[in-house]
């Protein structure tokens, strides 16, 4: 005897509109959504067009001046040359972006609907907040790591031996990660001067960074300042990998 066919099949616990984990996972979703569009209004700030503009000049100079070491000297160590190059990313290239996401991105983004469109996606202001800083961390981060990554792989190929070739591309990969420290650092502090100070972000950000650096510098120890903590990584991370800093 067969049964009757029912005729409003229920539907299974994990699919049903109101399942928790549907929930969650849109939240996610809206959330990772929110990541992207922050790091492209980053991008189109007139301070994320600079970054990128500076990190593309820095790549191509250093690319250029690895290529005519190469020529000059023939199979050469070129991590002073890295070194170099990983502060002029982290001064040049992310300083434009991070003072873009000092600006007062909230007011922006309210201005321009984010926030209602956001909030209509069941994501609140304080999640909205931390897509940003995300955000802004993940841009300053790869403007310093990428072309660092770019130029180590340049070095490794013009090395000229195996075992150079394997020292440029450890150099690299401790490049990277003083990319990622700084997007960390800068982006995160970035983010906070424009929540709490607004309009005024990007001067309470230069304070914090600058007003430290020569106090510290003052009293013989720039590693208490930001730019003194980060060059200091930087040596660190040249150090574990076996070359100088630059």
């Amino acid at each position: 005897m067969t049964r009757p066919h029912d005729p409003e099949p229920r539907d299974a616990p994990s699919r049903r509109p109101d399942d928790p984990g549907r929930r969650r996972a849109a939240v996610q979703k809206a959330l990772r959504a929110a990541v992207a569009l922050g790091c492209a209004r980053l991008r189109g700030a007139r301070g994320g067009q600079l970054g990128l503009a500076m990190a593309a000049l820095i790549s191509l100079g250093y690319g250029v001046a690895a290529l005519v070491l190469r020529l000059d000297d023939g199979t050469t160590a070129l991590e002073g040359l890295l070194g170099s190059a990983a502060r002029g990313l982290a001064w040049a290239a992310a300083g434009p972006i991070a003072l873009a996401a000092a600006h007062d991105r909230p007011a922006s983004d309210r201005c321009d609907g984010i926030e209602a469109l956001a909030a209509a996606r069941g994501i609140s202001r304080a999640p909205l907040h931390g897509a940003r800083s995300l955000a802004a961390m993940l841009e300053i981060a790869r403007v310093v790591a990428l072309p660092l990554a770019m130029l180590s792989t340049l070095a490794a190929l013009l090395s000229g031996s195996a075992l150079l070739a394997l020292h440029h591309l450890a150099f690299g990969a401790a490049l990277a990660l003083f990319g990622v420290v700084s997007g960390v650092t800068l982006g995160g502090l970035a983010s906070a001067s424009g929540r709490i100070a607004g309009a005024r972000g990007r001067a309470l950000f230069l304070a914090l960074i600058l007003v430290p650096w020569a106090l510290a510098d003052l009293a013989g120890d720039s590693r208490w300042s930001i730019p003194g903590a980060l060059g200091a990584f930087l040596s660190f991370a040249a150090r574990s990998a076996g070359a100088p800093a630059g």
